[in-house]
């Protein structure tokens, strides 16, 4: 079985004014292309925080840390410590994450997530080749972000949410397009009044970071849209 990419980093801050948290998602149009029906995809995903202890401190970071990610990912491994920003560490797990496709009219928007977090393909059965894809806070998103806030001083997932990052891979044999509002798309602000389309070649990908707001809406109220993803008849 293909699995989508889903790459998501944590960054797990050590002191009050250095926490931060992202997750960055990366996905191969190919997997939106079939239904998984009850059975999600098991999709990849890479757990990394970024914070202010020296690498002589990776092990005792790593034991605060791993409990909560076993606890509530799956398939969690460590994959070790390495210089981050400035003078900041990162420490890097591996893990997976599930991915539900299907329509509309088969109740995929009332799919629930037992992980953290999960993505949604949702597309209308009269439109079948526009898939829109929408990041979905999990039943385990609160227990997950108090008991990292518990373990790490400054961790403050519960309260802040996390920084979201797509990458978005054209495997398929033509050409796809991307369509979204209010996000950035390779680092360019797009409207939240007027969509852009954005065409992807064979080969090609697209990163798209979600704005302040739609990262609230993810927080607060379970799940937003992204975009959609469009192929050819």
């Amino acid at each position: 079985m293909k699995y989508s990419k889903i790459i998501s980093a944590l960054f797990i801050g050590l002191t009050v004014t250095a926490c931060n948290y992202e997750t960055q998602v990366s996905l191969y149009a190919s997997d939106l292309t079939e239904d998984t029906g009850e059975k999600p995809i098991y999709a990849p995903i890479m757990l990394m925080g970024e914070g202010t202890f020296s690498q002589n401190d990776c092990g005792k970071i790593r034991n605060k840390v791993e409990p909560s990610l076993q606890n509530y990912f799956e398939n969690v491994e460590f994959k070790g410590c390495s210089d981050g920003s400035n003078l900041d560490n990162k420490i890097s797990f591996s893990a997976s994450a599930p991915v539900h496709v299907g329509s509309v009219q088969n109740g995929i928007a009332t799919t629930d997530f037992d992980l953290p977090f999960g993505v949604l393909i949702a597309y209308d059965q009269n439109l079948p080749n526009s898939k829109f894809i929408l990041i979905s806070r999990g039943d385990n998103y609160r227990p997950f972000a108090e008991a990292l806030d518990n373990a790490m001083t400054g961790s403050n997932l519960l309260q802040n949410g996390a920084k979201i990052t797509l990458e978005i891979q054209n495997d398929t044999r033509g050409e796809i397009s991307f369509t979204s509002t209010g996000v950035f798309v390779n680092g360019a602000a797009i409207s939240r009044e007027n969509s852009e389309t954005f065409p992807l070649q064979r080969r090609e990908s697209i990163h798209v970071k979600l704005s302040d707001v739609s990262q609230q809406f993810i927080k607060d109220d379970g799940w937003e849209q992204i975009g959609r993803v469009d192929f050819k008849k």
